[in-house]
């Protein structure tokens, strides 16, 4: 019983007994068979994660951190992206559990759920990542969204800034209706004007729409982008038009990307612990997997950093003084 509590890491096991059971499977170099293992109802050593997008930099980052912490604990990674549709997340939550996943790691995208209440009724543990699951009580792991949000905001408002235009894509996906909550409710403490415009980067005219929204709003003299790639499209755009930063237009982004360090002015942000959230969403299944005594739904929120640069208006000597150019939010 003790070696095949180790083996399939059904229940944990004194480090001494452990070890000796490691040690044995050494010597006599034994390999479980896995098929064989599904055949008798035991759920294979694979995780199922489910993303929107494996091209996001953001989203790439997570699940190769959920990756590794699974490689680490004996265990492989099923991927797979929904490109942000519920029908094929359903067709791709059936695959995986034909393929007697151990548990499951998602972002989801839909609203209704009733794969991952199927899936959850199965007693197969899902952690949803990034955003909660609507009508499906799971364990979650998000990050202050509005919390940050509303302190960027603040931000730019203590630089004197009074028209801020919040430049947003879905209302209707969770971390972005949170910074859209959290930067109105800057704006509205201070008794400034609330202006959000809402692009679609899957809408193949976002450059057009950028464009529209930028030709209509000459009074702004700072704008929020509420993600890395609308932080992008929205820096390009500037470019194009010449505009000088930050001394017509300040700039602040949720999200660090790689350009941001690598432009002029350098790009004020708001950076997210993306590997962090993937290792510990992994980390929970597994948790669960093994039956630990932890609350159930666990609901973790973790913090992100303010990272001071120049495109906000911060001068040199500023940033000289700020430890790292990040503060924790």
């Amino acid at each position: 019983m003790s070696v095949s509590r180790v083996v399939h890491g059904t229940r944990r096991v004194t480090p001494e007994v452990e070890r000796k059971v490691r040690a044995a499977i050494e010597k006599v170099g034994y390999e479980p068979n896995e098929a064989a293992r599904i055949l008798k109802g035991y759920r294979a050593r694979v995780l199922g994660l489910i993303v929107p997008d494996l091209s996001d930099p953001f989203l790439a980052t997570c699940a190769n951190a959920v990756q590794e912490t699974a490689r680490e604990a004996g265990y492989m990674t099923l991927m797979a992206a929904s490109g942000g549709r519920e029908d094929v997340e359903r067709k791709l939550t059936e695959i995986m559990m034909q393929r007697h996943v151990a548990g499951f790691l998602v972002i989801p995208s839909g609203s209704r759920n009733d794969h991952f209440a199927i899936v959850k009724k199965s007693r197969v543990p899902i952690v949803s990542l990034d955003r909660p699951l609507k009508r499906v009580e799971t364990d979650t792991l998000t990050v202050d969204n509005r919390l940050a949000a509303a302190r960027m905001t603040g931000h730019l408002i203590s630089h004197g800034h009074r028209q801020i235009l919040c430049i947003a894509d879905d209302k209707s996906v969770f971390t972005s209706n949170e910074r859209i909550v959290g930067y109105s409710q800057a704006m509205r403490r201070a008794e400034l004007p609330v202006q959000v415009r809402l692009i679609r980067p899957i809408d193949g005219r976002i450059s057009e729409k950028l464009k529209s929204v930028l030709d209509s709003v000459s009074s702004v003299t700072a704008l929020f982008a509420i993600n890395n790639v609308l932080a992008v499209r929205v820096l390009r755009e500037l470019q194009r038009r010449e505009v000088q930063m930050p001394e017509r237009i300040a700039l602040a982004a949720f999200d660090d990307f790689d350009a941001a360090t690598l432009v002029r002015p350098t790009i004020t942000v708001v950076r997210q612990p993306i590997a962090e959230l993937g290792k510990r969403a992994a980390e929970l299944v597994l948790a669960r997997l093994r039956n630990d005594a932890i609350p159930s739904p666990s609901r973790i929120v973790l913090g992100t950093e303010l990272v001071i640069r120049q495109s906000c208006g911060c001068g040199r000597r500023y940033l000289e003084t700020s430890e790292s150019g990040a503060k924790t939010v």
